[in-house]
């Protein structure tokens, strides 16, 4: 299994490879002060190539002005924080149940930047997309089938017993 960084912005991706992740911050001079939708791809490898689709997740991700996103900045670390009291959190064994904080919304790509990120698939990895075609609709999914399944234990947690 392998991962690739790609980000979306306006009509074009572009990768990041692993090796310009330092110390939790993306480098890239020619994302700098860009707002992209990063995709993060996990794949299986046949032969050493890129083969087939195991999970995608996609964020909303701003570079600063030198080009560099850091995994550690303020908000970034909250949203993180968030996601752990939701992968944490069980109401079935409790007395006292904890209230969560507002769940945080899931980037969805839109259609164009699906059909930008296929056709650079296509064009790239053609392999990838031939062995899982509905990889990105799939991930989509799930991304907001957890979401609503946060949405609800927001809900739960919040009700006055």
């Amino acid at each position: 299994m392998r991962i690739k960084f790609l980000c979306i912005l306006k009509d074009q991706v572009v990768e990041i490879p692993v090796s310009k992740i330092k110390n939790g911050k993306m480098i890239k001079k020619e994302l700098a002060g860009e707002t992209v939708l990063k995709v993060e791809m996990i794949y299986e490898t046949e032969n050493r190539k890129p083969f087939k689709i195991v999970n995608m997740n996609f964020y909303k991700i701003t570079f600063d002005k030198h080009g560099i996103y850091d995994v550690n900045n303020t908000s970034t670390s909250k949203a993180f924080q968030v996601k752990l009291e939701y992968i944490f959190s069980d109401f079935s064994n409790s007395d006292e149940i904890k209230t969560l904080p507002i769940p945080i919304a899931p980037s969805i790509p839109t259609d164009k930047e699906i059909l930008i990120f296929k056709t650079y698939l296509d064009k790239k990895y053609p392999s990838l997309l031939m062995n899982s075609p509905r990889a990105i609709e799939d991930s989509i999914y799930q991304m907001n089938k957890v979401h609503k399944k946060e949405l609800k234990k927001f809900k739960e947690s919040h009700k006055i017993t």
